[in-house]
C-alpha cells in the first residue's frame, strides 16, 4: 500500500514518511509540519489525522503555498486572510486555485480532492451573495480553463470560526483516475439555480490508484442530507445523519473497514445531540475510524455532514 491514513492521539516518532498531519483545533495554523484546520473535536480528544506514504517526503513553498511531496503524492495548503471585499477574496481564491493546478500539472499529477475551511461561510454581502458563493465563482473560473468535461476533483467546504480561510489539496500520480456520482443525488454541477446561483463544481467522489498501490483509493466529498438536489429532514439532525450515511454508503461500506477514515462535521447548534450522534456513528463506523468535529454546512438548513477516504 502506498498510502495509509489513520487517526491517532499521538504523533508518529518517525515523520520522514508522513506527507500530511492534520490536527483539529479552533484556529487555522501551520506549525512543525502540522496543519490545524479550525474544526475542534467535540469529544475533547487531541486527535491527529495522519497520511503515511512509503517513500521519503520533501517540503517546499511556492507563492505562499506550502507543499509536502512524495514520489506519488502532493499535499499543498494556503491560508488567506478573510478581511477583504467580495471581489478581492474571490480573486485571491482564484489565484490560489490557479497555482494549485500549475503545481499538480508540473508533477504530472491529477487533482484528487480540495478541502475548504471558511469563516462566516454563509455571511451575506451587500450583493446578497455569501462566502460560499464567492468560492463557487472563483472555482468555476479556474475549472473552465482546466476541464473540458465534468471530471472535477472531490471537495469539502466547511464553515469555521476565526478570520483565516484555509484551502488544501491532495494530488496524485495515477495509474487510474475516475470521478463518481451518487445515483441518489443530482450532480452538484447540475443543481437548478433556485438552489445555488453559482455552480458548486465537484464530483461526489474520486477513485484513484497511485503506482505501487494494490487497491483503489476512494476520496468521498462532503456528504449531507440531500436527496436529488433538495435538503431533506430540515431541523432533524438525527434523520439528517442517517440520510447522510445512506449517501456515503453508496460509495463505501464503513463497517469493519479499517481503511475507512471519516470526518463528521456537526453544527454548533446541535451539540446537545452529541450522545445520540455518537451512538449512531459508533454503530455504523469503527469507533476509532472517525472523528466528530464542529463545523457549519453550506446550506442553513443542513446540520451535519460527513466525508472520508478508504481503500475499495
Amino acid at each position: 500500500m502506498s498510502i495509509n491514513v489513520f487517526l491517532s492521539e499521538k504523533l508518529p516518532e518517525n515523520k520522514d514518511k508522513i506527507i500530511s498531519t492534520i490536527s483539529f483545533n479552533k484556529k487555522v495554523n501551520y506549525s512543525n509540519k502540522i496543519l490545524s484546520i479550525g474544526t475542534p473535536t467535540l469529544d475533547s480528544r487531541n486527535l491527529y489525522e495522519i497520511w503515511e506514504v512509503e517513500d521519503k517526503v520533501s517540503y517546499q513553498e511556492h507563492n505562499k503555498i506550502y507543499l509536502s511531496i512524495s514520489k506519488n503524492l502532493i499535499f499543498g495548503h494556503a491560508v488567506i486572510d478573510n478581511n477583504s471585499s467580495y471581489n478581492e477574496l474571490k480573486l485571491k481564491i482564484s489565484e490560489k486555485y490557479t497555482n494549485f493546478f500549475k503545481i499538480s500539472t508540473e508533477y504530472n499529477m491529477k487533482m484528487v480532492k480540495i478541502w475548504h475551511y471558511i469563516p462566516k461561510l454563509l455571511k451575506n454581502y451587500s450583493n446578497e451573495k455569501t462566502n460560499y458563493s464567492l468560492l463557487c465563482e472563483a472555482r468555476e473560473d479556474v475549472y473552465k480553463k482546466n476541464y473540458k468535461n465534468n471530471n472535477f476533483p472531490a471537495a469539502t467546504v466547511i464553515g469555521i470560526k476565526g478570520d483565516k480561510i484555509l484551502i488544501y489539496f491532495i494530488a496524485a500520480l495515477c495509474n487510474n483516475y475516475e470521478t463518481l456520482e451518487n445515483k441518489r443525488q443530482t450532480s452538484s454541477y447540475d443543481y437548478p439555480q433556485n438552489i445555488f446561483l453559482e455552480k458548486p463544481m465537484f464530483s461526489r467522489a474520486v477513485k484513484f490508484i497511485p503506482p505501487g498501490c494494490i487497491n483503489n483509493i476512494l476520496a468521498v466529498s462532503g456528504t449531507a442530507s440531500i436527496k436529488g438536489y433538495k435538503s431533506v429532514h430540515e431541523t432533524e439532525v438525527i434523520k439528517q445523519l442517517n440520510e447522510s450515511i445512506e449517501n456515503y454508503e453508496t460509495f463505501i461500506n464503513p463497517k469493519n473497514n479499517n481503511s475507512n477514515i471519516s470526518r463528521v462535521y456537526l453544527s454548533e447548534s446541535q451539540i446537545n445531540k452529541f450522545p445520540q450522534i455518537v451512538e449512531i456513528l459508533d454503530r455504523k463506523f469503527n469507533k476509532n475510524n472517525y472523528c466528530l468535529l464542529e463545523g457549519d454546512i453550506c446550506r442553513e438548513e443542513l446540520l451535519i455532514e460527513l466525508e472520508g477516504i478508504s481503500n475499495v
